[in-house]
């Protein structure tokens, strides 16, 4: 089965316009950087979806740069793994196979386990406690709406601010935390009631081992909830694993 633009593109109400990077912050990145920051932005947002063509001539159109820097960018980020280059073809949003699914969430059980942690060593450091309080409410007012961009992105500065009180920026290096949204972009749909449910059970138990200052139930949590994602994953049909033809 593969996923073309057009696909992509119909599965949503409307396109919308790219969020441009040319704000003051971003004004002394480089041309490659801005791009990097523009389609990170994008995909974050649910501009880009998994399976979709970035079209090299859109890109230096909207962002104002030429295919030079355009093409830099494309290649750091298929080398990232969050792009997909095909052969004749351009480079697409990577949408992960059931073995990409497997083998990603097999690492990320054990390091997300390591992120809770390590936020659970520092919670009682500067105002922690606030900031895990703060992003578990904002995550838990989409409890019953989970299916919006507005809801990824909370989940997204959820774990974010898991990674940030733990403060260890090796893990925030090798973390693949934009694989890791793409992921959640790309079975959102399959998600069933009685999933989110459990979800937000295990994002309480999460945050309260946090909250607790104890480690070994915090990374108890954090590790059955990824293991439980991929476990259900793996159950889905084979539709949900669409590929990009080469």
């Amino acid at each position: 089965m593969t996923m073309e633009i057009e696909k992509a593109s119909a599965s949503r109400p409307a396109r919308r316009k790219y969020e441009n990077a040319v704000e003051p912050e971003r004004a002394k990145m480089t041309s490659p950087d801005r791009v990097v920051d523009a389609i990170t932005r994008n995909l974050r947002a649910g501009v880009f979806v998994p399976g979709q063509r970035l079209i090299e001539a859109d890109l230096t159109k909207d962002l104002r740069v030429s295919r030079g820097p355009v093409r830099e960018a494309l290649k750091r980020l298929a080398a990232e793994g969050v792009l997909t280059v095909a052969r004749n073809r351009g480079a697409y949003v990577r949408a992960l196979s059931r073995v990409d699914v497997r083998d990603s969430l097999v690492v990320l059980e054990a390091l997300v386990g390591v992120m809770a942690d390590l936020a659970a060593r520092r919670i009682g450091e500067n105002d922690n406690a606030a900031r895990m309080r703060d992003c578990f409410k904002r995550l838990l007012a989409y409890k019953d709406d989970g299916g919006t961009a507005a809801f990824l992105d909370a989940r997204r500065h959820f774990y974010d601010t898991i990674m940030q009180i733990g403060g260890n920026h090796e893990l925030m290096r090798i973390l693949p935390l934009m694989q890791i949204h793409l992921l959640r972009m790309q079975f959102q749909a399959y998600i069933t009631q009685r999933d989110r449910e459990k979800q937000f059970k295990e994002y309480a138990a999460i945050t309260d081992g946090i909250l607790a200052g104890n480690g070994a139930r915090a990374r108890a949590a954090a590790s059955s909830h990824i293991r439980r994602t991929r476990l259900s994953l793996m159950r889905l049909p084979d539709e949900a694993f669409p590929t990009v033809a080469k």
